[in-house]
């Protein structure tokens, strides 16, 4: 069983309303710039790509109407990861910065410390994985891929949640 969070209904409900707030697309967009909803067209057959207000990759521009490539370019919410990875590196005391990146990604700003206590502490009740998951997941069926590996075991979440369809 998935260990119950411990933090109050009206913290977790505002943060969902945050994150439905910033991960929301007008869906005339779609539409008008002929975009396609996630990876599938209306017809339900699949696309190359689509639009997303989360990030952007640059890796080329255009030159009398032929693509050059340029050192790509990554954006999380607006912002560089070169600047976010410099932001945590170059601190008195380096850090990897995922939880304030999971953060920016899910609700489209860097936490404040207020927040980014909360959203710890609500990582931290998550974390606690179901008992015998790591034997019975990890260590009895190893495998030399951990892609692979790490794919499996949040695919194997689903028969450990209780209510896998309430999300």
């Amino acid at each position: 069983m998935i260990a119950e969070l411990h933090l109050p209904q009206e913290t977790l409900r505002n943060l969902c309303d945050e994150l439905r707030n910033n991960t929301s697309i007008d869906t005339s967009k779609y539409r008008n710039l002929d975009i396609k909803r996630g990876l599938r067209n209306a017809d339900g057959s699949g696309v190359v790509a689509g639009l997303t207000r989360v990030c952007n990759v640059h890796g080329y521009v255009m030159n009398e109407g032929e693509k050059e490539p340029i050192d790509g370019e990554l954006t999380y919410r607006g912002i560089n990861v070169h600047d976010l990875v410099e932001g945590y590196t170059r601190r008195r005391t380096p850090r990897f910065g995922f939880e304030e990146t999971a953060y920016l990604l899910l609700f489209g700003k860097l936490p404040n410390r207020e927040q980014l206590a909360e959203f710890n502490s609500l990582l931290q009740d998550c974390r606690q994985l179901p008992e015998f998951f790591t034997e019975d997941m990890i260590i009895k069926s190893p495998s030399p891929n951990i892609m692979n590996k790490m794919q499996r075991s949040v695919l194997s979440f689903y028969s450990y949640d209780a209510n896998p369809d309430d999300t």
